[in-house]
């Protein structure tokens, strides 16, 4: 028996991995892998036979104190995840060599991630490891965060805790009690590197996609990891989240950067890093109300809902986690969307319903929805972005464990008010199906060929509409886009797409379109080019006001202004004030503006009544 974990879960080129192993065998040695198309041998000049000594387990919550044998890095290994084959080596000489076609393993493998140090070429992809999402799953040495799971109550973070400093955290180790298998692959175990992780990363590699790797522990600590980048990946199950991971991704979206999240349960769940770094803490569950040390609980629901930045919430998800589930993929809404460019997909198609492996589960993820006009939309409920569009849906019915009785998985995506475009895959299993369903794994190329280059914000629809960019149907509108990080504009070229609208314009900068005389999605794209390289995309997708809903929002906006009179600090309407005690408030110079907004509402109101009295209009005055 031989077993081992990396001190760090990463590092650059050039510095010292240290392994901490212990061994049943008199001595070992160590096999490097990185995980490309396949697992590529690392040659290197450290294959010198080491001592072993065995050690006990060590408790799931401290370091385990292992002995420490070091290596050299070469400077020159690519960015990627590695894998060290623990290689036991008896007294006799012969060796027991670990399955060198697949990370996963219960012992004698250790997983670690190279990151990329230096200037990041354009287009380049960051990939972020769910590290922390291992080591919370890994029941090696008796207890994980689920079963058997050991309370800490140090300050200032109280809560379940486990150390990365033991076996198993990626690679497999020991199973927690009671987790199944999976039912449709076998050859590894949930919440490792293997199962999530490892399908996509050989698509990805094998199609020489411009990839750097880094865990979650690198984004906890650095802030500034993401800056050089477009597009971060978050991949299979990214449960685990800190605060400064949390800070790290709002702030990269904020400044106009994407992320795919091709990946489910996601940031469900709170941690502290603890212990340098190098265990995590998570409080599931409150306080008792006399307990003296009081704690908040660790969901993220409750501390700040990850709708706000994933758009989706396992809340409106669910999970399905033993056994063979009902096959179910997303039924595509909004087909020609360039999302879908090239899969042949239209709208009321399903796509990912593979009886093999159905793309739909083990655990999803959801936004609260309702339907309009025949459409799905987004409520908004827990923050969720009021332009997240809904692109797929999978309504989840007998079978699936939900918290709503209306959950579904939501596929979409929105854009930030800086350009950075968020996707959602919204399940587990979405890496899984990217190499073996041809409409998944072209969505994901569609997705990582645009987002990889930088947010190009367009703005638009105008003109607004009391200071919103909305538009009705039959309107004329315009778009434009912003290039004021990009350069001389004269250098530009632009190439817009529109789908949904009739283009009447497209010069430069400047796009004109015509809405459509009906409700439908609208999506707006543009590719910046300078010479013959793409360096901007931006997109927006819009669901146009009916000529009824634009006149109801003309009138709510101007009551609005009558009642604000000039300043919304000090409203001239409140139920529980009297009117007569009011009075003092209507002096002279708002007498104007509260007339000017009156005629406003009138023509609003009598264009409102005017519709509801054609035939078959279907309005409500």
């Amino acid at each position: 028996m031989i077993r081992g974990y990396p001190r760090f879960p990463s590092l650059f080129p050039g510095e010292t991995l240290i392994l901490h192993v212990s061994t049943t065998s008199p001595h070992f040695r160590v096999a490097f892998f990185r995980q490309s198309a396949r697992l590529e041998p690392m040659p290197v000049a450290f294959n010198a036979t080491l001592d072993g000594v065995d050690l006990p387990d060590g408790p799931p919550d401290r370091d385990w104190g292992w002995p420490a044998y070091q290596f050299a890095v070469p400077a020159d290994w690519r960015s990627g995840v590695y894998v060290a084959m623990l290689i036991e080596i008896a007294a006799d000489g012969g060796e027991i060599v670990p399955d060198s076609n697949t990370t996963f393993a219960t012992s004698a493998k250790a997983l670690f991630v190279v990151r990329h140090r230096g200037a990041v070429p354009a287009g380049t992809v960051l990939y972020k490891v769910s590290w922390a999402t291992f080591v919370a799953y890994n029941g090696t040495g008796y207890g994980s965060l689920y079963t058997e799971a050991v309370w800490s109550r140090e300050q200032p973070n109280p809560g379940f805790k486990v150390t990365w400093r033991r076996p198993g955290c990626g690679t497999g180790g020991d199973v927690m009690p009671g987790d199944s298998d999976d039912y449709y692959d076998t050859s590894s175990r949930r919440q490792t590197f293997e199962h999530w992780d490892a399908p996509l990363v050989r698509w990805l590699e094998r199609d020489s996609h411009a990839m750097h790797y880094c865990t979650d522990w690198d984004l906890h600590r650095d802030p500034e990891l993401l800056r050089p980048y477009s597009l971060l990946l978050s991949v299979g199950h990214d449960e685990y989240w800190s605060d400064a991971m949390r800070a790290a991704l709002d702030a990269h979206v904020d400044r106009g950067g994407n992320i795919a999240f091709l990946s489910g349960n996601i940031s469900g769940y709170r941690i502290h890093f603890t212990d340098d770094d190098t265990a995590i803490t998570c409080a599931k569950i409150g306080p008792p109300s006399r307990d003296p040390e009081i704690w908040t609980r660790d969901a993220w629901q409750e501390v700040n809902s990850e709708c706000r930045l994933t758009g989706v919430a396992t809340a409106f998800g669910g999970g399905w986690w033993d056994g063979k589930r009902r096959t179910q993929g997303y039924v595509v809404q909004h087909a020609a969307h360039w999302v879908f460019a090239g899969t042949g997909l239209r709208d009321g198609d399903e796509f990912g319903n593979d009886e093999d492996f159905p793309l739909i589960g083990y655990e999803v993820d959801g936004a609260a929805f309702r339907r309009k006009d025949g459409r799905a939309v987004v409520t908004g409920e827990l923050g969720t972005p009021r332009d997240f569009t809904i692109l797929g849906l999978a309504e989840l019915g007998e079978g699936w464990v939900t918290g709503k009785t209306n959950a579904a998985a939501t596929m979409g995506l929105y854009v930030s008010p800086q350009g950075g475009v968020v996707f959602q895959g919204a399940t587990t299993d979405w890496p899984i199906l990217v190499p073996r369903n041809a409409h998944v794994g072209a969505i994901t190329r569609n997705i990582i060929e645009r987002l990889r280059l930088p947010s190009a914000r367009i703005i638009g629809p105008l003109p607004h509409r009391a200071g919103r960019m909305l538009a009705a149907v039959g309107e004329t509108v315009s778009f434009h886009v912003d290039t004021g990080r990009f350069g001389d504009a004269k250098t530009l070229r632009c190439d817009w797409q529109v789908v949904g609208a009739e283009i009447l314009e497209s010069t430069g900068l400047l796009l004109r379109v015509r809405m459509p005389d009906r409700v439908d999605f609208i999506t707006i794209g543009v590719t910046l080019w300078r010479d013959s390289d793409a360096i901007a995309f931006g997109t927006c997708t819009l669901l146009p006001l009916t000529e009824e809903e634009a006149l109801k929002l003309d009138v709510l906006i101007n009551m609005r202004e009558m009642v604000m009179a000039g300043e919304p600090a000090n409203p001239l309407v409140n139920p529980s004030y009297d009117p007569v005690d009011r009075n003092w408030l209507i002096f002279s110079i708002r007498v104007p503006w509260i007339r000017e907004r009156a005629v406003r509402m009138e023509k609003a109101a009598s264009r409102l009544l005017a519709l509801a009295r054609r035939p078959n209009s279907g309005g409500t005055p």
